[in-house]
């Protein structure tokens, strides 16, 4: 059953030449460290929409947790999934987790479904 459903969109631009110091207060350090050397901003956006998407599918917006309890991951294929640590692995708990990202021409978009483990 579902427990909620998340979307969130993003613009690339405004992540271009972020200060470095804003970009620690959003992003975990491993995904700073994995942004490739080029499109830098969709990276960025993609997964700002994705965390964003995440709180929203749980129903509780950015409270009681951290952005940087969230990490944006990928599989060898390239499927992106949450690694999530401190309250928001609490507040996740119970939950199977979905996500999807897309983008194009500077927006990135990110789907989350929260569902209820059997």
């Amino acid at each position: 059953m579902i427990h909620g459903i998340g979307v969130d969109v993003a613009l690339a631009p405004r992540f271009e030449e972020m200060e470095e110091s804003l970009l620690e207060k959003m992003f975990t350090e491993k995904e700073i460290i994995n942004a490739p050397s080029s499109r830098q901003s969709e990276y960025f956006a993609s997964r700002f929409a994705a965390k964003e998407a995440f709180a929203k599918a749980l129903g509780t917006g950015i409270r009681g947790f951290s952005l940087l309890d969230i990490t944006i991951e990928e599989n060898e294929a390239g499927k992106p999934y949450f690694a999530l640590s401190g309250r928001a692995a609490d507040a996740a708990a119970g939950l199977k987790l979905n996500l999807s990202i897309s983008h194009d021409g500077g927006i990135c978009i990110a789907m989350v479904t929260a569902e209820y483990e059997k």
